[in-house]
């Protein structure tokens, strides 16, 4: 029994001696090292290791191992592939490692944003640095992974600078790495939004309900978007279909209440058409009232049109309500001055006019 005891120990002895025995001396010398903490004599001796040996997968397997430890990131992950290409040996201590290397600068970055979001001037040095900070550290984990919130919060910081080259780049990058949903495509249609590129940021609003029939705001952001193109044909369509998909919005009814009245105003000479799209108007301006009575911008706009088309009825109920609910708007005491007049209720209409215009001198 002690010798054959001693037998499987030779045996084992003898294999390691010719694993190691297998390994060029530089490669060798990178284990040792590399092993012992020397982690700058194994870098150098892993570099002549994949130079003089380059279709040797531990040579780079090691030299990935040292680079992720150095902060090389990029160089790490460029190894690693080398290593796999040439034989799979190491793909658990890989996958491993990349996991490891990605969840640090991932996490390493969410608290330098944290940080960095709580510096109020943002353009300051120590606020440039943090930023700095932040996309240094997502920019490795991109480097393991692709995903689409580091290209998102690095587009933020970008834009906390104004650096909006940058912020452009990473916001199309996210949308590349998370082409599937909504969010990514609404991100970069805001900010082609903000920068006042409607047309530009319209296409990407679509792309996100195309993508996902079920996120509203995409639709209504595209609809805003064709809307501040001066494309207000395309917008009433585009708002219709955002109300269907959203009928308790208010916003909605109340902008298609107001492309109406736009189209009604630029009309000159054709009183049908005027008058059907006054009708259209009401018709939206009365949804979005029904939502909301509290939109005083209608008491206004529906007010004045009800008063054009003679429906003194409808007007007289609005626009006392108006005045109910806002007692210091001008506007609307003016409005209802119009109808006392129209109506023969010249007391009535005298007290109104004369309230309006106390407010206005008070403003």
């Amino acid at each position: 029994m002690r010798f054959q005891n001693l037998f499987l120990a030779a045996v084992v002895f003898s294999l390691a001696f010719l694993m190691n025995a297998c390994r060029p001396p530089e490669l060798e010398q990178t284990v040792i090292d590399y092993n012992a903490g020397r982690f700058e004599n194994a870098y150098e001796e892993a570099l002549k290791s994949t130079q003089k040996y380059p279709e040797n997968e531990e040579a780079w397997f090691y030299l990935g191992q040292i680079q992720g430890r150095k902060g090389l990131i990029k160089e790490m992950v460029t190894s690693f592939d080398k290593s796999l290409a040439i034989k799979p040996t190491f793909t658990n201590e890989i996958d491993l490692s990349k996991r490891n290397y990605y969840g640090k600068y991932f996490n390493d970055a969410v608290a330098a944003y944290n940080s960095m979001i709580k510096v109020e001037d943002k353009t300051s040095k120590e606020g440039q640095e943090k930023v700095a900070l932040v996309v240094d550290n997502f920019t490795k984990s991109l480097y393991i992974k692709n995903d689409y919130l580091a290209n998102r919060l690095i587009s933020v910081s970008y834009q906390f600078i104004e650096d909006d080259e940058n912020a452009l780049k990473y916001l199309i990058l996210a949308s590349e790495a998370a082409p599937d949903t909504a969010q990514a495509w609404s991100d970069l249609g805001y900010y082609y939004q903000r920068n006042k590129d409607f047309a530009k940021a319209a296409e990407q609003f679509k792309k996100g309900f195309e993508v996902d029939p079920t996120h509203v705001e995409s639709y209504i952001r595209y609809a805003e978007s064709l809307d501040l193109a001066d494309m207000k044909d395309e917008a009433i369509e585009a708002y219709k279909m955002a109300f269907d998909k959203n009928p308790t919005e208010k916003a909605i009814p109340f902008n298609l209440g107001l492309l109406y009245f736009k189209k009604a105003t630029a009309i000159k000479d054709d009183d049908d058409t005027r008058n059907s799209l006054i009708k259209e108007s009401i018709a939206y301006f009365e949804k979005a009232h029904t939502l909301d009575p509290e939109i005083k911008e209608i008491y206004d706009l529906l007010g004045s049109l009800l008063l054009q088309v003679g429906d003194f009825d409808r007007a007289k109920e609005l626009l006392e309500q108006g005045v109910e609910i806002f007692p210091d708007s001008s506007s609307i005491w003016q409005n209802l001055s119009f109808l006392y007049a129209k109506t023969g209720q010249k007391v009535k209409a005298e007290e109104a006019f004369k309230r309006s215009n106390q407010l206005q001198s008070q403003q």
